[in-house]
């Protein structure tokens, strides 16, 4: 029995298949992968976004809780240094989508 099924899959594999692939099919994939790339990209800034959004909201509700009225007032000069670490996550992102995943969708195409 497990010989005719090597047997099969030898002649199966020995002789041409009976479809052909259409003449797009590689550029249809390649627009599917940077779609469902482009879908990640997105859901990923969103995330970013909403977890920062969240952290900030949960450290100033502890420093309201834990630290009284007058808490918050010290922490204005930690607001620049927040606003460039947000904007070197997002510049990297943009970096890697541009240098790298484009130049290898392009190797793809």
């Amino acid at each position: 029995m497990k010989k005719n099924i090597e047997e099969l899959i030898e002649e199966g594999l020995k002789s041409e298949p009976v479809f052909q692939l259409k003449a797009d099919f590689r550029d249809r994939v390649v627009r599917m992968i940077k779609k469902k790339e482009q879908k990640a990209q997105r859901r990923f800034y969103l995330l970013i976004t909403a977890g920062v959004v969240l952290l900030l909201g949960a450290g100033a509700g502890i420093l309201q809780y834990f630290g009284g009225a007058g808490s918050l007032s010290g922490y204005d000069q930690f607001i620049p240094y927040a606003v460039m670490f947000g904007g070197l996550v997002v510049l990297v992102q943009y970096l890697d989508k541009k240098l790298v995943k484009d130049k290898f969708f392009k190797q793809l195409a």
